[in-house]
């Protein structure tokens, strides 16, 4: 595929043709880093901020919504009153799906997430909500009654830590844009 590149006044940002599509490079990283530190900015601060016309902002923004970000909301479940932990689960061998299955059927009210893990075994890693200690001791021993569940360990989450700066999301814009 043939690409072009133009500058054509637009404040220093290059444009990239690739057939009918067209690719802002810097600026498209630019929005999303704008976009990571607040997701509720609105497309004419952005244009402010970058120096890039309005319509070109909302276009990119738009594109970049439909194709490449996500916005979400989450609830906080602390002030909510919950604990947050992770169970690992050791499941023996070709048994994890079976166990995935289980813990969500017997604790679809308690389960945010289950990830896989390989470390020599297969691992998972169920994070979970609960607001007292017999709600995670009975969710523990509930699941170590699965079949195919070798040993429960359970860690409590104290605090959650986030990268306000967000340095691997500035990474990733780059790298989309290249």
């Amino acid at each position: 595929m043939k690409k072009r590149q133009h500058n054509n006044g637009n404040n220093g940002y290059s444009k990239i043709t690739q057939g009918d599509k067209l690719v802002s490079g810097s600026l498209d990283a630019k929005i999303i880093e704008e976009l990571l530190h607040d997701a509720f900015i609105s497309s004419t601060d952005i244009s402010k901020r970058l120096k890039a016309p309005l319509s070109t902002v909302q276009r990119r923004r738009r594109y970049l919504e439909n194709t490449i970000l996500t916005r979400r909301y989450e609830i906080d479940l602390k002030k909510q009153g919950f604990r947050i932990g992770e169970l690992t689960v050791v499941a023996g061998n070709g048994a994890s799906k079976e166990i995935i299955s289980g813990i969500f059927s017997k604790y679809p009210n308690y389960i945010l997430s289950i990830s896989v893990k390989i470390d020599g075994a297969v691992m998972l890693g169920v994070l979970v909500y609960f607001k007292t200690t017999t709600e995670i001791h009975d969710m523990m021993m509930g699941i170590q009654s699965l079949p195919g569940v070798k040993r429960v360990k359970f860690a409590e989450t104290v605090e959650i830590v986030r990268n306000k700066r967000n340095e691997i999301g500035r990474t990733v814009a780059r790298s989309i844009i290249r």
